[in-house]
């Protein structure tokens, strides 16, 4: 029986976004909507970073498909926010990060940058492809 819970944060959320976290086993899955500036997306995907790694649960699938209003980062925002993310997970958290196809870079500089920082985290256009390489990761 897989255990499914509601996560009620008491993060800064933008009001411009919705949406829930929702837990099933070992893993948070948070799916928000709304526009953003490319700040408030990185704030937005960082304080999720950190109430995951609070409450214990070492899996992240951060859908941000449904976030609009920003621009594909530069190389260096990629470099310092994959730095944030890593900073923030402390290693506890392993993130598969939803985004647009225009959003992701063919290389995956900021996921070089990431791992490079000890963060476990990787990219996808898709969520069912996202949610296949988290499977495959063992728990920490």
């Amino acid at each position: 029986m897989v255990e499914t819970a509601a996560l009620e944060f008491n993060m800064k959320e933008p009001t411009k976004v919705s949406g829930s976290i929702e837990v099933v086993g070992d893993c948070a899955y948070y799916r928000p909507a709304g526009k953003l500036t490319f700040e408030e997306a990185v704030d937005l995907v960082d304080q999720t970073i950190a109430r995951v790694r609070d409450q214990r649960i070492p899996k992240l699938l951060f859908n941000a498909t449904s976030l609009v209003g920003f621009r594909p980062p530069s190389l260096p925002e990629r470099y310092f926010t994959a730095r944030r993310f890593a900073a923030t997970s402390q290693s506890l958290v392993q993130l598969a990060l939803v985004l647009r196809a225009e959003l992701i870079d063919p290389e995956k500089f900021g996921i070089t940058v990431a791992r490079n920082s000890g963060f476990n985290a990787d990219v996808f256009a898709e969520e069912q492809d996202a949610l296949a390489w988290l499977q495959s990761k063992p728990e920490k």
